[in-house]
């Protein structure tokens, strides 16, 4: 009897430590949650009309943030949009080519200017011998000084009359050759381009004016705004930054000794004081460097002097785990 009691007692004593073995093959860290931190940028410029939001308050993807003032954006679009029609206008016109009565105003036109051009050759003409006679008369003293000044000054205005006719003669002719022998392939070009252009314009437009409803990009909790309303702002500002609820984490520093028994994809149970319910996560990121330990750094076990930060996703996303929980890290250590 004694003997089989003897033998109980060696076998308890054994599973006893077999069980202290396996427990402490478990690391435990101890870290807060974490979730990445996206920003939200404006990418209009303009006062900000209204900010909607508080920080810590929880928000989801696609939810009002903030509002920027857009009327002038509106006033330019109405602007390009009446010149959109004029160059849609000037398009289809230069593809219908000219019409008869615009052709018969051109020649009108150039009938015109060829008559004042005739008339204007023949005074310059009738300006020139007198002025060649008077000059004669001078020579012989039968006319003074003024009157030869007075003939080269309406010689020289006849001139200047005939240039000025020569020129809307030539562009009258343009006008009509055009007319008659329809657009040019540049011309037509030219006018697709200006409406192809002014529609790009129209488009940027209406999308910087989509822009001026600036919405959350993620479900999370706003952790800053960085902007009261009435506020000025750029393109590029930073109006809040947004923690992740969808990219949780939490970052544990594991003493070096302790290193090899910590691999990328580990698995890993995460716990919190108050509730018995195990999160799953995962090992995601192990630094290729150590430091010193942290002063803010909660842990079970007394401090190293060096460690490795690693980096544990969570699997798992429990809707009450919110950035700022201290939560235990369990890790399966077995020695690799």
């Amino acid at each position: 009897m004694k003997a089989r009691f003897l033998l109980f007692t060696i076998l308890l004593t054994f599973f006893l430590a077999g069980c202290n073995i396996q427990e402490s093959n478990e690391l435990v860290y101890t870290g807060f949650i974490e979730g990445d931190e996206v920003d939200i940028s404006t990418e209009v410029s303009g006062v900000l009309n209204e900010v909607l939001v508080h920080e810590g308050e929880a928000i989801k993807e696609g939810d009002l943030i903030a509002k920027v003032d857009i009327k002038s954006l509106n006033l330019q679009l109405k602007q390009l949009e009446a010149e959109l029609k004029i160059a849609e206008a000037q398009l289809d016109k230069i593809k219908a080519g000219a019409r008869s009565e615009e052709i018969r105003k051109a020649e009108v036109s150039l009938e015109e200017v060829k008559v004042l051009l005739e008339g204007a050759k023949k005074e310059y003409d009738y300006r020139l011998q007198n002025y060649n006679k008077i000059k004669d008369l001078y020579k012989n003293s039968g006319a003074s000084e003024q009157q030869v000044r007075d003939a080269k000054s309406l010689l020289d205005s006849s001139y200047t009359n005939v240039q000025s006719l020569e020129k809307k003669y030539l562009q009258a002719k343009t006008q009509l050759d055009l007319l008659l022998n329809g657009p040019t392939v540049e011309e037509l070009n030219m006018a697709k381009a200006k409406v192809e252009s002014i529609n790009a314009q129209i488009e940027l437009l209406k999308y910087q004016i989509s822009k001026g409803d600036i919405v959350s990009t993620v479900d999370g909790v706003i952790q800053t705004v960085n902007y009261n309303k009435g506020e000025l702002v750029s393109v590029g500002s930073n109006i809040a930054t947004i923690v992740d609820l969808n990219n949780l984490w939490v970052k544990v520093y594991v003493p070096q000794k302790e290193l090899h028994r910590v691999s990328l994809n580990q698995e890993a149970l995460l716990t919190l004081d108050y509730k018995d319910k195990k999160i799953r996560g995962k090992v995601v990121y192990i630094s290729p460097e150590a430091e010193f330990t942290p002063k803010n750094v909660e842990s079970k076990e007394s401090k190293e002097e060096l460690v490795f930060a690693v980096k544990i996703k969570l699997i798992d996303k429990p809707f009450e785990l919110k950035p700022g929980m201290l939560v235990d890290v369990h890790l399966d250590g077995d020695v690799k």
